[in-house]
């Protein structure tokens, strides 16, 4: 029969909250080193595609937002603007460089798993899954210039 140890169930806390810390550190790390090659990854994981990103500035009821759209228009299509898979990697490797510096990027892969929308292109109008930016009216201008 076991016994109830006061000291033993603080150790065990205490580890417990170790590893806790440890592997937040290693999210952290994780998104640190996050590229557009991870995008490319979190997207067909997500649809099955490589979808194309954009992004999307909405001006309603005086405010000005910021959205990435997940368009539906996928690697290898006739309407895929980018003519190699260089170029979109190129383009989700500036896109993840600015949701970097606008500290987004953990909020835009949330968005990403959470979302049961999915873009489609076979319809009218097309269909686009929007994530939303939570920026200052100053950071919109900054990434749009204008």
């Amino acid at each position: 029969e076991e016994e109830i140890s006061l000291e033993a169930f603080q150790a065990e806390m205490a580890k417990r909250e170790e590893g806790e810390s440890s592997s937040s550190s290693k999210i952290t790390t994780e998104l640190d080193d996050f590229d557009g090659y991870d995008m490319r990854d979190a997207i067909l994981e997500k649809w099955g595609f490589c979808f194309d990103l954009d992004f999307n500035r909405v001006d309603s009821f005086g405010f000005r937002n910021l959205y990435l759209n997940v368009m539906p228009f996928r690697l290898g299509s006739k309407r895929f603007r980018h003519k190699t898979e260089m170029d979109y990697l190129c383009h989700l490797q500036a896109i993840v460089e600015i949701l970097i510096k606008y500290d987004q990027l953990e909020y835009v892969l949330y968005q990403i798993e959470e979302t049961k929308k999915k873009p489609r292109g076979s319809t009218s109008p097309l269909i686009a899954v929007p994530l939303r930016l939570n920026l200052t009216p100053e950071q919109v201008k900054d990434i749009m210039g204008y």
